[in-house]
């Protein structure tokens, strides 16, 4: 399946040489030998590096909400507050915060209730501008969730044109209609909903936006149990999951249309095993900027140890 997509690993490593860095995340950072091998086969030795990263908390980011605020009153604000603020480069909007002591929560302050800022990973802003909503377009979040990309997109199209965020959990549509709330974001219509059923409903639209639910394994840094948890039955059953979600999304674009095609994974089957189903049947991958590269890529992945933030797959896809 995919052929022209899938490689055993961006970084070769010979069978013995696996076989000691297998070792040495079970022995030393407390991953099951089969998210070890997992790791090792995408990174080679730089698994250990990722490792390592993973062990420490990563750093805060926030992104600025344009529809309320500006970046240098939000900047001025919260620096006032006892926060700095440093620009993320390869973002439109997004900001590094590292905390003096004894500063309030991000998600605790006035500008935070008031929805100048969203507490957001960079990947996840990084999905978003890689779609590129436009002003007027009908645009699909097919697993919203509690929103953070759903309110970037609906910033980055100016509430101007359809936003339809589709979330199938009661206790995330909540916090989906809080945050859209809280943003300002006034073109959202949310639909609670199982996405695998959108095409039930008919509607067609210009880009649509795919983060899928997955095994997670590249957020072991917050949630270390995962080293342990993960297993090959989860990543198969998430892997069902995603390709259902991403034909449903198919489906709904239009010829020409953008999807992107978003997980919080290190695994290959949960990102380029997955959109390579759309190539095999025809579909383009449009390259993607790199960050902090001037290359582009038919995908992004971002890792802990490169760029400080969690696992990550993002890739582009224009129906033909």
């Amino acid at each position: 399946m995919c052929g022209s997509l899938y490689v055993d690993s961006d970084n070769p490593i010979s069978a013995l040489d696996k076989e000691q860095v297998v070792a040495r995340l079970v022995e030393s950072y407390g991953y099951s030998p089969f998210f070890a091998e997992k790791l090792v086969g995408v990174l080679g030795e730089e698994a250990l590096s990722a490792a390592e990263a993973s062990e420490k908390p990563l750093r805060k980011a926030i992104r600025v909400n344009t529809l309320k605020t500006t970046h240098r009153e939000l900047v001025q604000r919260l620096g006032g507050k006892g926060f700095q603020l440093s620009r993320i480069p390869w973002l439109r909007n997004g900001y590094w915060v590292q905390a003096e002591p004894d500063t309030p929560p991000l998600g605790a302050t006035h500008e935070y209730l008031f929805g100048y800022y969203f507490v957001q990973s960079p990947p996840s802003m990084y999905a978003v501008e890689a779609l590129d909503p436009r002003p007027g377009e009908t645009v699909l979040d097919l697993a919203a969730g509690a929103g953070g990309k759903a309110t970037y997109i609906s910033q980055l199209m100016e509430n101007r044109g359809v936003l339809v965020a589709v979330e199938p959990k009661r206790g995330k549509v909540a916090a989906l209609r809080s945050n859209v709330s809280r943003m300002g974001c006034t073109n959202t219509v949310i639909l609670q909903m199982d996405g695998r059923s959108l095409p039930s409903l008919g509607m067609v639209f210009d880009r649509v936006l795919l983060d899928a639910p997955c095994t997670s394994s590249g957020v072991v840094s917050r949630h270390p149990a995962l080293k342990l948890r993960v297993s090959a039955k989860d990543v198969a059953e998430q892997q069902n999951l995603q390709v259902a979600l991403l034909e449903a999304a198919y489906r709904a674009l239009k010829v020409g249309g953008v999807l992107v095609y978003s997980t919080c994974s290190y695994f290959r089957e949960e990102g380029e095993e997955v959109v390579g189903r759309l190539v095999d049947r025809g579909a383009s991958l449009t390259p993607l900027g790199s960050p902090g590269e001037t290359v582009s890529k038919k995908w992004v992945r971002f890792y802990p140890h490169m760029h400080g933030t969690e696992g990550f797959f993002v890739c582009r896809v224009t129906k033909n």
